[in-house]
Formats: structure tokens, sequence, C-alpha cells
């Protein structure tokens, strides 16, 4: 078993993602009160879009030299159970936390075997959560999606990433919905993150969508709301 996983972003019309740029075009505080009526009981971002608005700025450094860099073993720590998670996607254990929530969401951290030895101790000693879930260069998202539900009770997930993570939730067959705000301001630059990104499918067929709700919001912004269509292999 798995949450029910849905991708919440806004994205001006030509699919860019860089808030800064779309926030005259837009209500204040639309994104916020949109996901608050997803009604999910955790949130889940990757490494770059926690690193800009919620960890430290500088780096975690590991003390350990060579050690530090060796197979840490796949594991679970739960510091503690909640009514809501912040779940930071941090394969090699790069970020350092001020405590152990964010906005009152208990934080968790997933990462792979790659992290540190260290960087877990320094987790345990602020309280805070974590899962090792996969080898090497990569986490293993599906195997930490089903332990955020057996060891923390997570049945509904927002995805609130960058391109890159949404794009491997999505490889995955993680993504049950997509919940986007279509704000109306065109951005047009070259390099800007996009919704998604990243993927590297072997055929150039796009990923099915249906319509599941459609709404005209302030300053003719628009919440659509897709379920994501999969093949019975899937």
């Amino acid at each position: 078993m798995r949450p029910y996983t849905i991708c919440h972003m806004l994205s001006s019309i030509d699919g860019r993602i860089d808030s800064n740029s779309l926030g005259s075009a837009m209500p204040a505080g639309e994104y916020e009160q949109t996901g608050t009526e997803l009604r999910g009981d955790a949130w889940i971002c990757g490494r770059t879009t926690m690193q800009q608005h919620f960890a430290e700025h500088e780096p975690f450094v590991s003390s350990l030299g060579v050690l530090g860099k060796l197979s840490v073993p796949q594991g679970i720590f739960v510091a503690q159970k909640a009514a809501s998670y912040a779940i930071s996607v941090d394969t090699h254990g790069k970020l350092c936390w001020r405590g152990n929530d964010i906005d009152g969401d208990h934080l968790i951290c997933i990462v792979s075997e790659a992290a540190p030895y260290d960087y877990l101790t320094m987790l345990r000693e602020k309280r805070i959560s974590y899962i090792v879930s996969g080898a090497g260069k990569s986490v293993d998202l599906r195997r930490a999606v089903e332990l955020l539900s057996e060891h923390f009770g997570v049945q509904r997930l927002l995805l609130e990433g960058g391109g890159h993570i949404n794009g491997a939730f999505l490889r995955e067959g993680l993504i049950d919905e997509l919940s986007l705000l279509l704000v109306p301001g065109i951005d047009g630059r070259q390099g800007i993150p996009t919704v998604f990104d990243g993927i590297d499918f072997s055929t150039q067929i796009a990923v099915p969508l249906k319509l599941k709700s459609f709404e005209q919001r302030d300053r003719d912004t628009l919440w659509i709301r897709y379920t994501v269509q999969r093949s019975k292999n899937t």
C-alpha cells in the first residue's frame, strides 16, 4: 500500500513554475488555499525546493571523511507520530534543519544509502524522523512512499516539488492526480523549471490524463484537476 498522491502545482500558461515571476499575476495565498482543500495529511518536496524555502542556507558537511561516505543501512527512524508531515527527499543528506517541524508539520527526511552516518546522527539528535531507501545515487521512491504509509500512517500525499522530483514520481507511476493552478501569465524564459522535467521514458508517448474538475478562481486563475490514466499493466 502507498498513499494516494496528488501533484499540486502552479504554473504560467507556458508551464514555468517560478513563483517569483508569477506573484504579480495570481491571487495571494491561492496556492496554499487550494492545497488545503485537497486535504492531504503530508506534503513532499525535493532537496532544491526545501533548500530554497525551508532548510538552513549552509549544507551539511560530514566530519567522518571516507567513513562518512560508506553506505548506511536501509532503515527507518520514527521520532514521533503526527497529524501532518513535511517530507524532504534529500538523496545524499545535504540539508541542515533548525528543528523537527516546518510550520507545525513534523519533518521526515528521505535519503539513500549514500547519506553519511553522521547525517543520520544529526537527524536523530534533532528528533527528525527519517527513511533510508535506495542504494547509491538515487532514492527508491516507491519503497519510500510505501514506508510512509506503513510507519507514519500517511494516506494522502501532496507532491509539491520542482520539475525533476515531479518527473521522478511520474516515471515511477506514483502520481494519482494532478492539481494545477494555471496562472494567467506568460513567463517565456529559457531554462526555467517546468511542472515536469527530466523524464527519460523509452517512448515519446505523453502520460494520459482525465479531467476531474475545473474551476475559475479569482483574477482568472484556473484550478484544473486531472486523474492520471494508467494502462492495465502499470
